[in-house]
């Protein structure tokens, strides 16, 4: 079965914005309504719902409601596309309340997103082989003067067509999030480090394969779960998977722990190489580093690993779909992702 792709995006797109994880408290709603108008540059119509509005309790209302709402703009044939603010803690909740049923005979529509986002993308790809884009999130799309690897996104998922489409590692990074924090209007990330893709086979690799990732935070929680049936999904089509993965606020010990339960479920089995992200906020367990567990973690698995690639919580980010076949490439510090469909 091949990857079910939805619509590209147009001028005439209608995009929902809606919060199945955390809400936007008070203070920052003004932010919203900015990305809203940087977003209606791109599109015709933007819709917000309810819970954006709201937070509470680490998440936007009741998983009752999230889920409701969720299920609505995923139903309704009129909606192109679905982008939360962005992420959170508890969007697990809200996938039991889902008729995925339901959903695998509905419109495709395009999931954009990433941090918790990525538990209903991955789950969402999974269940319905429905594409599904990992990327910046709907927050961060009230800067002005994003970075060309960021913008890349609306690009990418306009295209009719994604074959020999090139991402190309970002010169420079965002390491932390407190500068940006302190100013009221920055007009994009503050990208401070110089980016420096890295391999574990120490020089020039490249595999290729179906994409499927996310945060590994929260990928861990639904793998073995029926929300997570990745052996199912990889049944049916002939190419390999490649994994992506990304992290924050954990201890080199707490990245491997959940690493190696992705691997007691079977996530690298078939896979031809796994890539992962610059992980956020991340410290060494006594003096075991990341660097070192990853290479340790390779020899495990068997796989060849492309790490501190552009994923996740430490901006830019490359556009990952889930379900596409690509080919990740590593050369002299830098990287590509190619899309050969």
């Amino acid at each position: 079965m091949s990857t079910i792709y939805p619509s590209a995006l147009t001028l005439n797109s209608t995009f929902a914005i809606t919060a199945p994880s955390s809400g936007v408290p008070a203070p920052l709603h003004y932010k919203i309504h900015k990305a809203k108008s940087q977003l209606e540059k791109l599109c015709a119509h933007v819709v917000i719902g309810e819970t954006v509005w709201k937070q509470q309790a680490a998440r936007s209302s009741s998983a009752e409601t999230r889920a409701n709402e969720l299920m609505t703009y995923l139903t309704d044939p009129a909606i192109d596309a679905i982008m939360p603010p962005w992420g959170g803690e508890l969007l697990v909740q809200v996938l039991p309340r889902l008729d995925w049923d339901k959903l695998s005979k509905s419109k495709p529509t395009w999931l954009i997103g990433y941090s918790d986002t990525s538990t209903l993308l991955c789950s969402y790809t999974l269940q319905t082989n429905i594409a599904s884009a990992h990327a910046t999130n709907f927050f961060d799309l009230n800067m002005e003067a994003l970075d060309e690897t960021t913008k890349q996104w609306h690009k990418i998922l306009s295209a009719p067509s994604r074959k020999h489409v090139v991402q190309h590692s970002s010169p420079m990074y965002q390491s932390s999030w407190d500068a940006l924090f302190e100013l009221d209007n920055p007009s994009g990330f503050d990208l401070d480090s110089s980016t420096e893709w890295k391999s574990t086979t120490n020089e020039a690799v490249s595999f290729t394969g179906r994409l499927i990732g996310g945060c590994l935070n929260t990928l861990t929680t639904i793998a073995g779960t029926k929300f997570a049936p990745i052996k199912e999904w990889r049944k049916s089509f002939k190419e390999d998977t490649i994994v992506y993965l990304e992290w924050l606020d954990w201890d080199t010990a707490e990245a491997y722990r959940n690493l190696w339960h992705l691997k007691e479920h079977d996530w690298f089995d078939g896979a031809s190489g796994l890539l992962i992200g610059r992980p956020s906020r991340s410290n060494p367990s006594e003096d075991y580093t990341d660097k070192q567990m990853i290479h340790e973690f390779a020899d495990e698995i068997g796989l060849p690993i492309i790490f501190d690639a552009d994923i996740g919580h430490m901006p830019p980010q490359f556009t990952m779909i889930n379900g596409a076949l690509a080919t990740v490439s590593f050369q002299n510090k830098s990287g590509t992702l190619t899309y050969l469909e």
